[in-house]
C-alpha cells in the first residue's frame, strides 16, 4: 500500500494584489487530516476552495502560515521542490480533463510515468482495464465521452500511486451517473492504496461521501467536521 501522508495547515492565508488593493482570498485557515482519510472542501463559488486545493498541491506559496505535506513544510520548499513533490508524491486531477488531444487514453494515462522516466507500460494498460476504458484505450480525447475523459484523467492520477490525491470539482460537468463513477473510483483508489483523499466540490452528495467535510465561506473556515453518511456507516461497522 501507499504510504500515506497526513495534511496540515496552520494559520493559512493568501492575499493577490489587485489594481484596487490586495485581495485575501483565505483567511487564516488551520485543519489538519489525518493520513489515510478522505476530505471534502465545500462551499459558495469564489469562497477559496480551488485557492487552498492550489495551495496543498504547491502550485503557489501561502502568503503566511504552513501547509505541510506528511512531516514536509511544502510552504517553504523553492518552486523546484515543489515540482519534484508533485510529481513524485501527488496525483491531481481537475474538472477540466487536461488530456492531450494529440495522445491515446493509454498514452494520456502512462504520461507521468514516461515523464518520470518510469518503463512500468503493465501498469497504465491494468488501470485502463480497471476503470472500463479497455475498449477505448486506442482513441484519441475527441472520441471518448465526458465520463470516459475523466476516468481516463483519474487513471493518470493514480497511476504513481501517490501519497496523496487533490481532485478540484472532479464531477462538476458530468451526469449524475458518470459523476457518481468517479467518485467510486476515487474512494475505491483511497482504500486500495492508503492513499490521503481531498476533493473539492460543490455537490452535498459528493461531500456526504468523505470521512471529513471542510466548509469555507469568504476564505474563512465555518465547519470542519465528519460528514453525517460516512460516520454513521462507520458506526454501524463497529
Amino acid at each position: 500500500m501507499t504510504a500515506s501522508a497526513s495534511i496540515t495547515l496552520d494559520a493559512v492565508s493568501k492575499e493577490y494584489a489587485t489594481p484596487a488593493g490586495p485581495v485575501r482570498a483565505l483567511d487564516g485557515i488551520t485543519f489538519e487530516l489525518e493520513a489515510g482519510r478522505s476530505l471534502a472542501i465545500t462551499g459558495p463559488s469564489g469562497c477559496g476552495k480551488s485557492t487552498l486545493l492550489g495551495l496543498l498541491a504547491g502550485l503557489e506559496p501561502p502568503s503566511t502560515g504552513r501547509v505541510a505535506i506528511g512531516d514536509v513544510d511544502i510552504s517553504r520548499l523553492a518552486e523546484r521542490d515543489r515540482v519534484q513533490m508533485r510529481r513524485d508524491q501527488l496525483g491531481l486531477v481537475f474538472q477540466a480533463d487536461n488530456l492531450l488531444p494529440f495522445l491515446t487514453a493509454l498514452e494520456n494515462v502512462g504520461l507521468q510515468l514516461a515523464l518520470a522516466g518510469s518503463g512500468e507500460y503493465s501498469r497504465g494498460v491494468e488501470l485502463v482495464r480497471e476503470l472500463g476504458l479497455e475498449d477505448h484505450s486506442h482513441k484519441l480525447p475527441d472520441q471518448l465521452s465526458g465520463g470516459q475523459r475523466q476516468r481516463v484523467a483519474v487513471a493518470g492520477a493514480l497511476i504513481k500511486e501517490p501519497r496523496v490525491i487533490l481532485a478540484d470539482e472532479p464531477t462538476g460537468s458530468l451526469d449524475a451517473d458518470n459523476s457518481s463513477a468517479v467518485i467510486d473510483l476515487l474512494l475505491a483508489a483511497q482504500r486500495d492504496t492508503g492513499a490521503t483523499l481531498v476533493v473539492v466540490t460543490h455537490d452535498a452528495s459528493v461531500a456526504e461521501r468523505m470521512d471529513r467535510t471542510l466548509r469555507l465561506r469568504d476564505g474563512r473556515l465555518v465547519d470542519a467536521g465528519a460528514s453525517v453518511e460516512r460516520g454513521e456507516r462507520a458506526r454501524s461497522r463497529a
